[in-house]
């Protein structure tokens, strides 16, 4: 007699595997949330390696390293205007090991800015808020202009004959610039590559201004290899106290600065995003990591997921109202 194959083995048998699929994620998300996997957390970063972003990075993660008990590795995945590397953690799995170095560019200006996004901010979830960057408007020490109210005449008197450096159109420092020329007509914009570029091109009198993340100006400034005109925070910056505030020299519009913090994708456990959230928000709370922070003029964003998510949208409805009012928009 012929033996028949019950068709409900394989459904049983399939039934089985997904039970012990389940299973094994609750595990694994238990053990997120109570401790160490072991698994090495990476960490893409958007930016070049030995830029402030990055410099903070990696920081921040040998620090966190020793309270998450695992090893993390910085990578830079450059382009794009953050894009390339914004993609690739957007579709990396949601279990906590990989995180995104996220900016104001990637998830408030970006969505503003360009008409169609590779990614998708909505996403990326918030982990951790770390850094908070104002941006300083630097001159070259030769040229004439001493400060940011002498800007307008001397712009006026020199028309077509004063530039500005950017990162390309649509970049932080080409918007802070644009709003800039409102008020002193007739500024030029040359554009470059990347900051180090920029300010290379500052320092040998190529350009008249830059307005660049002030992580990488104080020192400079504090050298005299240039002049500090203006820094776009709300109060004095302790590292450069004789630098007056961009409200201060009467032009508030200028009051823009940017964030640094790590988003993962969308779908990570709360356990595993409050387990990082901690880890990172002790780094932000450490003597050393304040102290290296202030000297560089910026300041440690230490806060919950949900400020977090509070924080990216009001700051993309700040640079939608800049990005309206100078009618940019890229494809």
């Amino acid at each position: 007699m012929t033996r028949s194959i019950s068709p409900a083995l394989p459904t049983r048998r399939a039934s089985c595997r997904t039970l012990l699929a389940a299973v094994m994620l609750a595990v694994g998300t238990a053990a997120w949330g109570q401790g160490a996997t072991g698994t090495p957390i990476r960490i893409v970063v958007p930016y070049p390696a030995g830029g402030g972003a990055d410099i903070v990075t990696r920081r921040i993660a040998e620090r966190a390293k020793d309270i998450l008990g695992q090893p993390i590795v910085v990578e830079n995945k450059v382009g794009a205007a953050t894009a390339i590397g914004a993609l690739a953690v957007q579709n990396a799995p949601p279990d906590g090991h990989t995180l995104l170095l996220a900016t104001s560019t990637t998830l408030a200006v970006n969505p503003n800015l360009q008409r169609s996004l590779t990614y998708a901010p909505d996403r990326l979830v918030p982990v951790a808020a770390l850094q908070a960057v104002p941006f300083m408007l630097s001159v070259n020490p030769q040229t004439p202009i001493s400060s940011l109210r002498d800007l307008p005449a001397y712009a006026q008197a020199h028309p077509g004959m004063v530039n500005y450096g950017t990162l390309g159109v649509g970049s932080s420092n080409h918007m802070l610039g644009g709003l800039l020329e409102r008020r002193a007509p007739g500024l030029v914009p040359i554009h470059y590559q990347s900051s180090g570029q920029a300010m290379l091109a500052l320092a040998r009198g190529d350009i008249h201004l830059y307005f660049d993340g002030i992580s990488t100006s104080v020192a400079r400034v504090n050298a005299g290899e240039l002049r500090g005109l203006a820094v776009t925070s709300r109060k004095r910056v302790p590292a450069v106290p004789g630098i007056p505030t961009v409200g201060e020299a009467g032009f508030p519009e200028l009051g823009l600065s940017i964030w640094y913090g790590l988003v993962a994708p969308a779908g990570t456990p709360d356990a595993v995003i409050r387990r990082l959230n901690g880890a990172f928000n002790q780094v932000l709370a450490q003597p050393e990591v304040i102290a290296f922070m202030n000297a560089d003029g910026t300041e440690p964003l230490a806060m919950t997921p949900q400020a977090f998510g509070t924080l990216i949208r009001e700051d993309r409805a700040v640079w939608k109202r800049t990005i309206d009012a100078l009618q940019i928009r890229l494809e």
